[in-house]
């Protein structure tokens, strides 16, 4: 019986959040359970999603291996904010209330933000370092 008290409350629990259909993304309000994008809505954050992380791929990370990221929009929050799983314990963007432009900067961050993995992060600061010993500096160089 408390197996299936347990199964049933993992299920409802699933049921509070909408999820992308290829699973890159959720979305749950923060203080209405049954809250869900519109159809279109989904469709539109769907398409941002794949569109903002073509754009950092190609403008930022050519070379790199293909962007697929994971992470939660949050709907009703006091404030506008993308939340890094550098500081917290996943990756979140949270929304006054829905809004394409937010999320399309949010989703931007994210895929700047996970992209920087810590070898990457060590061989940037390396490059700083040897720059900063160079007898001409990087901004000289025109």
């Amino acid at each position: 019986m408390l197996k299936t008290l347990c199964i049933l409350l993992v299920l409802s629990s699933a049921g509070l959040s909408q999820t992308s259909s290829d699973g890159s993304f959720t979305v749950r309000h923060a203080k209405k359970a049954n809250f869900s994008l519109s159809k279109d809505e989904m469709l539109t954050a769907e398409t941002i999603y794949h569109n903002a992380c073509a754009v950092v791929q190609r403008d930022f990370l050519s070379g790199a291996g293909e962007l697929h990221m994971h992470f939660a929009v949050v709907i009703g929050t006091e404030r506008n904010e993308v939340l890094s799983r550098r500081s917290t314990q996943g990756d979140e963007i949270w929304m006054k209330k829905w809004d394409p432009n937010l999320f399309a900067q949010g989703v931007v961050l994210l895929s700047v933000d996970q992209s920087l993995t810590p070898d990457l992060v060590a061989q940037l600061g390396k490059r700083a370092i040897r720059y900063s010993n160079a007898a001409v500096g990087v901004s000289g160089l025109r």
